[in-house]
């Protein structure tokens, strides 16, 4: 797996309708809007930090931008510019650091704390920052901004119990379930790294409680199949493969192997990749609209 190292050269991101990119002294009266602006102020995260982020001069903006890029330098965190495509000028900033514990910060002039806006970054951070910045559990505070947590949970962030408790910050899990023995099962569904029941062999291993009911497993089992993307009327309209994972997951393994798709899921498990969300039966991998993209998402880094 090829690493980023952030620190020697810093990448740029994009989301459908920004891009984040380090920072600039040149920012400083774009962002001025947003860090003059109390209502976008009230919201940000601000612990531990040496001010409270309310500048009404480009100086004060530009010590503070300053500030971020020596911050840069030492190895601290990265805060990136949110430039959107269409003006081409900063509206607002986000910072995130690595290591087992990283905080993510979204800071946005107030036009732009839309849903839609806030879940790009949300997604973004998700998909590429977590493997980038190698984050183990990815932490955002929620006691000023309560709005965003239906997204937060949308993408597999609980209630932090552990992490400043106090001031309601939610986290992402760090998700170790791999179980190569339980392989992945005749449908695609990944038995190795589900979260269902902990007490389950796996469906190859007849650990299933529903395998009574399954047609992939019976049919499979009849007709002396590895699975049903061996089968010439794959995908058929048994319910499973209503789910996009399941039938991407299955199309995967016969293009590539079963092996192939249990080498990359571990390591996209060891790298921030949740297969199943606490409570939910879907995770990362549920994030996409094709089969396309989730190919490109089992294969990233390798």
């Amino acid at each position: 797996m090829t690493v980023v190292n952030v620190y020697e050269k810093c990448p740029v991101y994009e989301t459908d309708s920004f891009r984040l990119r380090l920072v600039r002294i040149e920012d400083a009266q774009a962002l001025l809007v947003c860090y003059s602006d109390p209502e976008s102020v009230s919201r940000m995260n601000t612990d531990f930090c040496t001010s409270n982020f309310y500048y009404t001069s480009i100086e004060e903006m530009t010590a503070c931008i300053k500030f971020w890029l020596k911050e840069y330098e030492e190895h601290r965190y990265v805060r990136f510019a949110v430039v959107p495509k269409i003006s081409g000028s900063a509206v607002g900033t986000v910072e995130i650091f690595g290591g087992e514990a990283g905080v993510l910060r979204i800071d946005l002039a107030a036009d732009y704390e839309k849903e839609n806006y806030i879940e790009e970054i949300l997604r973004l951070a998700v998909l590429h920052l977590i493997r980038d910045f190698q984050i183990g559990s990815l932490k955002i505070k929620t006691a000023n901004t309560p709005e965003r947590i239906p997204l937060l949970k949308k993408y597999g962030f609980v209630p932090s119990k552990t992490f400043r408790p106090e001031l309601v910050y939610y986290e992402r899990p760090v998700s170790r379930l791999f179980d190569e023995g339980k392989g992945v099962a005749f449908c695609g569904l990944a038995c190795c790294v589900c979260s269902e029941n902990a007490g389950c062999a796996g469906c190859r291993n007849e650990g299933c409680q529903d395998k009574s009911g399954c047609k992939s497993h019976d049919c499979c089992r009849t007709y002396g199949l590895e699975g049903c993307w061996e089968c010439d009327d794959f995908p058929c309209e048994y319910g499973m493969f209503h789910s996009l994972r399941v039938k991407a997951f299955a199309k995967y393994i016969a293009q590539n192997g079963a092996d192939n798709l249990i080498r990359r899921l571990k390591n996209n498990e060891e790298h921030g990749v949740i297969y199943h969300y606490e409570g939910q039966l879907t995770g990362d991998y549920d994030l996409f609209q094709s089969e396309e993209e989730i190919f490109r998402f089992i294969n990233q880094g390798l």
